[in-house]
């Protein structure tokens, strides 16, 4: 009977030392990383209340699909995933023909931010080349990050088609997005 006591008493003490253990090692490898690496993982996460939906990959390409989640006024975050510049080129549709085109140009590593009320918005992304001066196409499902904020509150006046942002850190998208008028809802 003593053994047994005895053993369930070492069993206990040797699981509470392993977790003690367990944790300070998992202390010990937080505080160990890299703050800048810690800054960069943080960068490339969504920003909070900015979901995974309203958009699609398709054959290389982007497509923005506004209505699909909320309102039609729409803001889309997209990050350049790659370590260099992310040309998007718009692909129209004829029944946009008198709007503007959306080209734009996303920094490495950086966020953007489009405002739109076009029922859908395609996009081609390239990667600057020498040889040819729109670059060269690579895979928008590979190259970008997409997130939508489907409950945004606009100013009367800052509604339609436009890049809200232009190419910045996450916290500086954000603050950009806040100084221009629009809020971001949750």
């Amino acid at each position: 009977m003593k053994t047994k006591t005895q053993l369930k008493k070492s069993l206990l003490l040797l699981s509470a030392l392993c977790v003690v253990m367990g944790a300070a090692e998992a202390k010990k490898s937080t505080a160990d990383k890299d703050p800048q690496a810690v800054k960069e993982a943080d960068n490339m996460k969504n920003p909070i209340g900015c979901y995974d939906t309203g958009y699609q990959f398709d054959l290389k390409t982007l497509h923005l699909l506004p209505s699909m989640a909320g309102k039609r006024q729409s803001l889309y975050f997209i990050f350049n995933a790659l370590n260099q510049p992310v040309n998007l080129f718009q692909m129209r549709d004829g029944e946009s023909s008198r709007s503007l085109y959306l080209n734009h140009s996303i920094n490495a590593r950086q966020w953007a931010g489009l405002s739109t009320t076009e029922k859908k918005v395609k996009f081609i992304c390239t990667v600057p080349e020498a040889k040819n001066p729109y670059g060269k196409i690579v895979d928008c499902a590979e190259s970008l990050k997409v997130c939508e904020y489907t409950n945004v509150r606009y100013g009367l006046n800052n509604r339609g088609n436009f890049w809200i942002v232009n190419s910045n850190d996450k916290n500086g998208a954000i603050r950009d997005v806040v100084h221009y008028g629009v809020i971001p809802g949750m």
